[in-house]
């Protein structure tokens, strides 16, 4: 029967259906995907009463119709040929255990779908449940028993390809996809994309994409900007400012590959190793080009895909700054201060702040009252016992002051404005956006000489710090597998102590922060890299 089913029919049942974006306090149910006009179709030959006066536009009556529409999908052969492969990868995906040790449950089992044929023969060989997400935009993939290096349905992997030349039809501007009200380094990306666009006067709309209820999303700064719904993107170019695995879990995998179709699409990929996960090497079949945010992130992405990458830094402000004593921030007055601003969503071991504190504790003397240390951190959890540790260790230094909690944009920066100096002794970055931020403000930085920083912190405008190569392990970070050979940089303390030594000097010269603020100011402008922007996409339009 499937042989006999065109797969056109297939991809226009599955087209997702517009619903309404819950507010925020909303269930989990919120989250589900929106329905298909193949659901759509079901629902309404439902006899009334099981519908209760409901619509599908309802996240709760659309959790409990899918249970029972995929009950009905595994006792029904006919009605299974004409199911998207990508709802079995969704409905074998684990979900968090609910308690510690126990085994995790699949979502099929969650929503009482029972384990049938259609289900037993699992996700196809290409394809990987959706990802869950881990915070900070970045996702845990869920190992699957079999699963081949490719990640996404055959369906989705084409849509970029299938769809480009119909693109032309579409006005001149760009769509732009990201966590656009999330209070998270990535949601700033899509904000900073909005406003090189009004640079450079880019025609554009305003995609957002949900990080997920966990992550707090506060900042309204698109509000009037955002479009949404995926259906209400009228241009001719879709720009996805997340990650590729964000872009297959929280857009293609959530509303089908109908997303990409009648677009050119770039994927502006933030991604902090030197090498590519070769398990998710078919994410480049969902774009047309990969724009680069650094030289460090080109690299990457050339060696690791065809398709045309172009180096595109992010631009960065201060513009929101809102300026906070130091009393109303509970930090000393008379101290020098450093600072280091991080998720802990965003992988602790990455960011490294234990060798924040080693340097910091070898530069300067216990006795030493002069100077301080602030560490600020968000997303933080109870439980983890590492970070316990960690507090652990800042409480036996009367000089480290921790925070713990989610700031409004400006006042982050205005925490920034208050210290005297920036440290980040990560072992790697894509970008590294607060040290630019940093920068804006002429603030004397000490980073690891390694990974996206290198493009704009060198020994004139700011104090690298040794390091060496250090290999990674699976289950290291998210994505890497053994056949990867990845790797990342481990700083050297002793070197970050003399740099913190000569930061603080620095700061005392009167040329020091002028000569920085022209530099950052210039070098991370939304007008200019508005106007690579424009120049980057003129190019593709112009195409033959």
């Amino acid at each position: 029967l499937m042989s006999l089913v065109d797969p056109d029919w297939v991809r226009a049942l599955d087209r997702p259906l517009r619903h309404p974006v819950p507010g925020a306090g909303s269930t989990a149910a919120a989250e589900l995907p929106a329905a298909t006009a193949l659901m759509a179709l079901t629902w309404q030959m439902q006899p009334a009463g099981q519908r209760q006066g409901k619509s599908l536009d309802d996240p709760a009556a659309r959790q409990r119709f899918m249970g029972r529409f995929f009950e009905a999908v595994e006792r029904a052969k006919p009605l299974q040929a004409l199911v998207a492969s990508r709802w079995r990868a969704w409905l074998l995906q684990e979900l968090p255990s609910p308690r510690s040790g126990a085994p995790a449950p699949t979502r099929s089992a969650s929503m009482g779908v029972p384990m049938g044929d259609w289900l037993r023969r699992g996700p196809p060989a290409e394809a990987e449940a959706e990802p869950e997400l881990t915070g900070a935009g970045h996702r845990q993939p869920q190992a699957a028993s079999g699963a081949s290096p490719s990640v996404l349905p055959s369906a989705v992997q084409n849509a970029a390809s299938d769809a480009t030349p119909r693109w032309r039809a579409r006005p001149f501007g760009v769509n732009l996809f990201g966590f656009a009200f999330g209070e998270l380094g990535i949601g700033e990306d899509v904000r900073m994309a909005a406003q090189a666009c009004e640079a450079a006067q880019i025609p554009y709309r305003v995609v957002n994409v949900n990080p997920g209820s966990q992550l707090r999303q506060g900042d309204r700064a698109l509000e009037s900007q955002v479009e949404g719904s995926v259906a209400e993107a009228p241009y001719a170019v879709n720009l996805f400012c997340m990650p590729g695995f964000d872009m297959v879990g929280r857009v293609v995998m959530r509303d089908g590959p109908g997303v990409l179709a009648d677009h050119y699409n770039i994927g502006w990929w933030p991604w902090e190793l030197p090498v590519w996960p070769r398990r998710w090497a078919s994410a480049f079949e969902l774009v047309d080009e990969v724009w680069a945010a650094t030289g460090f992130t080109q690299s990457m992405y050339a060696a690791a895909t065809a398709r045309p990458v172009t180096l595109m830094p992010l631009p960065a402000t201060v513009e929101r700054l809102v300026p906070t004593p130091r009393r109303e921030l509970g930090l000393p007055a008379r101290k020098f201060l450093f600072l280091f601003i991080f998720d802990f969503n965003s992988h602790l071991p990455r960011k490294n702040p234990w060798a924040v504190v080693a340097a910091f504790q070898a530069a300067f003397a216990p006795s030493d009252r002069t100077v301080g240390l602030v560490l600020k951190t968000m997303n933080t959890r109870a439980d983890d016992a590492q970070w316990q540790a960690f507090k652990t260790l800042c409480s036996q230094d009367k000089r480290i002051s921790l925070m713990e909690q989610t700031l409004d944009r400006g006042a982050v920066l205005g925490l920034v404005q208050a210290c005297d100096a920036y440290v980040s002794l990560h072992r790697a970055e894509g970008f590294g956006r607060t040290l630019a931020e940093a920068m804006l403000l002429g603030k004397p930085v000490v980073a690891t000489d390694f990974s996206g920083n290198v493009d704009f912190l060198s020994s004139r405008t700011g104090f690298p710090v040794a390091w060496q190569r250090q290999l990674l392990a699976p289950g290291d970070y998210p994505f890497v597998e053994a056949d990867d050979a990845a790797w990342w940089a481990e700083p050297e303390v002793g070197d970050a102590a003399r740099q913190l030594i000569a930061a603080r000097a620095a700061a005392a010269e009167p040329a020091f922060a002028p000569r920085v603020l022209r530099y950052a100011r210039k070098q991370f402008a939304p007008d200019r890299i508005g106007a690579l922007m424009r120049q980057r996409l003129e190019a593709v339009w112009d195409q033959k």
